[in-house]
């Protein structure tokens, strides 16, 4: 998640700490959230997978793939930056940890990126086209192939870039995420292509497509009073938007920096605002699973189902028989 020179910053890495907070608060800062949002992100996803109708609802297939992505993220990711923020080195100390490590932080961040904004552009289809998914072949067509397409450009990214680059990597056991070795960020043609395909281009889709479905939808509401249609795809809506908030609030100010800086500004400027931008990016896998959770009218009724304690208890208001005061009833019998 980092386009910083490759040499440079290996060097500089173990000296420089740009951000103030030390390595044990920032381990307490993520630990407290990071507990329940496993647990939430388990749950949420056994609950689209095991649900036949969620399963096979085309608009969710992206969100099932965000989510075990989202998942695989959490499960070592995370925990290798706590236990790097813990121990303030890296462990295992090995070239084939790291390169895991850079699939994982680089690799799949950049694999949910993608495939959420095709999730932007593939609402409005099932929204405003569903004629384009009206067959198998145009299911196939406009639904699975971009699907298909999106994970073979992440494995060639993954394959080319990170596992084997055209260049040597230098890895230092003293910076998080090994210092973000990619070599291949001293090619600016590779550069180039990084930031404006795998980065500008989804966010500008991401803000653009979401913008977009939003109006449509209020444009439609209005103008055609179609409300029964609305209210099938109000779900979808609310979901896509609330995502698309998250994404774009956690991982737009870093990507913007990445691009002024092949802008050829020096990255000496606002080094300390990337840092922090980096560091709260990893709260997008963290609150991902809530959003999710929170879009899921299903989800709260299972949980009233499991948890029948988190049902609401109607008071029954019946007829009561009252008594008068004895000095009240003598006046009225007068």
């Amino acid at each position: 998640m980092s386009t910083q020179n490759n040499s440079a910053d290996n060097e500089a890495s173990s000296s420089f700490d740009p951000i103030t907070f030390p390595h044990l608060a920032r381990f307490w800062m993520i630990l407290p959230f990071y507990v329940p949002s496993l647990i939430c992100s388990l749950f949420v996803l056994y609950h689209y997978i095991t649900n036949r109708t969620l399963r096979q609802a085309l608009h969710n297939h992206v969100i099932i793939i965000l989510l075990s992505i989202n998942l695989i993220v959490q499960l070592t990711g995370i925990p290798w930056n706590l236990s790097y923020y813990r121990l303030e080195y890296v462990s295992p100390q090995s070239q084939l940890f790291c390169i895991i490590w850079i699939v994982v932080d680089e690799g799949l961040h950049i694999s949910i990126t993608l495939f959420f904004a095709w999730a932007t552009i593939e609402r409005h289809i099932l929204i405003f086209h569903d004629r384009l998914v009206s067959t198998k072949q145009k299911i196939f067509i406009y639904h699975y192939f971009p699907i298909i397409l999106i994970f073979c450009y992440c494995i060639c990214y993954i394959f080319i870039v990170i596992i084997f680059p055209p260049c040597e990597n230098t890895f230092d056991y003293t910076a998080i995420v090994c210092g973000y070795p990619l070599c291949y960020y001293d090619n600016q043609f590779l550069t180039i292509w990084d930031v404006m395909v795998d980065h500008i281009t989804p966010v500008i889709i991401i803000i653009s497509c979401s913008l977009g479905l939003l109006l449509r939808i209020v444009y439609q509401k209005r103008q055609m009073r179609q409300r029964i249609r609305w209210k099938n795809y109000r779900k979808m809506t609310i979901q896509l938007l609330s995502i698309s908030f998250l994404y774009l609030i956690l991982h737009t100010p870093h990507i913007l920096m990445e691009f002024v800086y092949i802008l050829g500004v020096s990255e000496d400027v606002g080094s300390v605002f990337m840092a922090y931008a980096e560091f709260f990016a990893y709260y997008s896998n963290i609150f991902l699973p809530f959003v999710c959770a929170g879009s899921m009218p299903e989800l709260k009724i299972k949980l009233r189902k499991i948890f029948p304690c988190c049902k609401r208890k109607t008071r029954m208001v019946g007829p009561q028989l009252f008594s008068l005061p004895r000095h009240i009833a003598n006046q009225q019998t007068k």
